[in-house]
């Protein structure tokens, strides 16, 4: 795959078009989460400056126009470094003042972020479109979950004066929001003994990885200096005590199958698409009830990939096979046996 230069992020979106800062129209309807039909908005901003540099410090003044004409400022950046890397179209994160949001839609949520195609070219919306329905899947199984909406949007560079094609995306809640609502806390530490987990809801965010496929997580480490853990938010009442997890970002998994995802030869496999269990062993008193939990939500699952509203159906049909193979699985006492609790880390 083809890497971007700097300045391409927002290559490729820009036409013809103008716009202006400012706050006006009439409040959204209702709020932006939990609804889950399609979102139309305009981001509005000196857009090109965000592709000066591969590192996500930059930040601008813009805001966010919904079709009703609604306009909220913001405080816009780019996030995510290995995308920034490799994508010319960066994922974008939105501080919202509480003053700017009050009365819209996204009254009560600080930050939002939007991740789009990695690419403009057709093919990568698919990638998008799965790995929201990831995000809802899990949703479906398991609570606290983060929200995410799919998207219709259009960038406006107000330095070029120019509007970008509508393209599918999706918003995320913020990690901070999902844990207010929880009543609990992102908890702020680096690593985590798992002792004080609640093994059942381990068992289903391990099971939940390997349905799609994704081993680019970890439930007990970061990295030197970021918050724990890996791909994976700790939320809880106070440090170590009463926590929980909630899992994010799918791009690398299988389910997805983007062509940038690589697979982690140490886990001796050559694609993202081949499975690999990664729950511990001292859960696996919860794995029965937790394929229990996954077999009463499946036809709720699979409904999601069937929705006639979003793009690329030919990958959601490609994805529900890639489910039914993981419903094969846990459906087979043998095969439970031989790929996951006995291929449990110790």
């Amino acid at each position: 795959m083809r890497r971007s230069r700097k300045g391409t992020i927002i290559r490729g979106l820009l036409t013809l078009g103008a716009a202006t800062i400012s706050a006006s129209g009439v409040a959204a309807a209702e709020p932006v989460f939990p609804n889950d039909t399609i979102l139309h908005i305009t981001v509005h901003g000196p857009l090109a400056s965000l592709g000066e540099s591969t590192s996500d410090s930059i930040e601008i003044d813009g805001l966010i126009e919904l079709d009703d004409g609604t306009r909220i400022p913001a405080t816009i950046s780019s996030y995510g470094i290995s995308r920034l890397r490799v994508c010319s179209v960066a994922p974008l994160k939105f501080e919202i003042p509480e003053a700017a949001a009050a009365g819209t839609g996204f009254a009560g949520l600080h930050t939002v972020r939007l991740v789009p195609p990695c690419e403009l070219e057709d093919e990568y919306t698919q990638y998008v479109v799965l790995e929201y329905l990831a995000y809802r899947s899990y949703e479906v199984l398991a609570l606290p979950a983060i929200r995410v909406r799919p998207v219709e949007f259009r960038l406006r560079d107000t330095g070029r004066g120019s509007t970008g094609d509508a393209s599918f995306a999706y918003i995320v809640e913020d990690l901070a929001d999902t844990a207010r609502r929880a009543g609990l806390t992102w908890l702020d530490i680096e690593t985590y003994s798992g002792n004080d987990l609640d093994l059942a809801q381990l068992a289903t965010v391990a099971l939940f990885q390997y349905m799609i496929g994704n081993t680019d997580w970890s439930p007990v480490s970061a990295a030197p200096g970021q918050r724990c853990c890996h791909n994976v938010a700790v939320f809880g009442a106070e440090t170590g005590r009463h926590t929980t997890l909630v899992p994010f970002d799918f791009d690398q998994a299988g389910l997805v199958n983007a062509p940038y995802a690589t697979a982690d030869e140490r886990l001796g496999i050559r694609r993202v698409t081949q499975r690999v269990y990664r729950g511990y062993c001292w859960h696996n008193d919860e794995v029965e009830q937790a394929i229990e939990t996954f077999n009463e939500k499946r036809a709720e699952i699979e409904a999601l990939f069937n929705r006639s509203d979003l793009p690329c159906p030919g990958a959601r049909k490609r994805a529900l096979k890639y489910l039914k193979s993981f419903y094969d699985t846990i459906n087979d006492p043998r095969k439970v046996q031989k790929h996951i609790v006995k291929a449990c880390r110790g």
